[in-house]
């Protein structure tokens, strides 16, 4: 497998995104209540994963011949069992469409899902605003100036540097509830971040 595409049960993406990154994905997932969205847009899931207690009775109707795998364990979310099972699938590449919006302590929770599993495969939240990509020591973008950038430390990161920013970063650290960076902004045709220690997320805006 190569991409694996996962619809979580945050705010749904447009129809027109879901489509966009449905076309390329190798192996379609939904976690658990993500299945209620794939069903509006009458696109059966390979696998529904999760403890399902967010899935809807005709949504299970409608995928009566979709493969079900229901797991209880309250150690993990449903969109990182959802994670784990396109890991284990060898996919090289997920991207994951609903994971943002909705209760902030979902979306939270999605975030360090992301910075968690970001060291095992490439993974990439986007909604219809924007993209979030975890930094494992250093990332580099080519984008548009003017392109909005926000650095989001859930734990303590410290040494980031960053170039091309308007607003650059000098071995600095970053920390939530006491120094964050964002609404950036892209100035070159190359940023590059680079963080010497923690748990870095960047958010891309792609669409105002």
């Amino acid at each position: 497998m190569k991409q694996a595409l996962i619809l979580a049960n945050g705010k749904p993406p447009s129809k027109r995104l879901f489509k966009n990154f449905l076309a390329p994905a190798d192996w379609f997932i939904c976690a658990d209540g993500g299945a209620n969205t794939a069903a509006r847009f009458g696109c059966a899931p390979d696998l529904i994963i999760g403890d399902l207690d967010s899935i809807e009775k005709k949504t299970i109707a409608v995928f009566s011949n979709v493969d079900v795998k229901k797991l209880k364990d309250q150690n993990s979310t449903d969109l990182e069992k959802a994670l784990t099972a396109a890991i284990r699938k060898k996919c090289k590449e997920i991207v994951v469409l609903g994971a943002t919006g909705g209760r902030l302590d979902h979306a939270l929770g999605n975030l360090s899902a992301l910075a968690k599993f970001s060291g095992k495969v490439q993974i990439t939240f986007i909604d219809d605003i924007g993209k979030f990509i975890a930094v494992h020591r250093s990332i580099e973008f080519s984008l548009p100036a003017g392109t909005i950038i926000s650095l989001l430390p859930l734990t303590r990161c410290s040494g980031i540097v960053t170039y091309g920013l308007k607003w650059n970063l000098k071995n600095e650290s970053l920390e939530l509830g006491v120094r964050e960076s964002t609404s950036n902004v892209i100035v070159s045709s190359t940023a590059n971040i680079k963080v010497r220690k923690g748990s870095l997320i960047v958010f891309v805006m792609t669409h105002n």
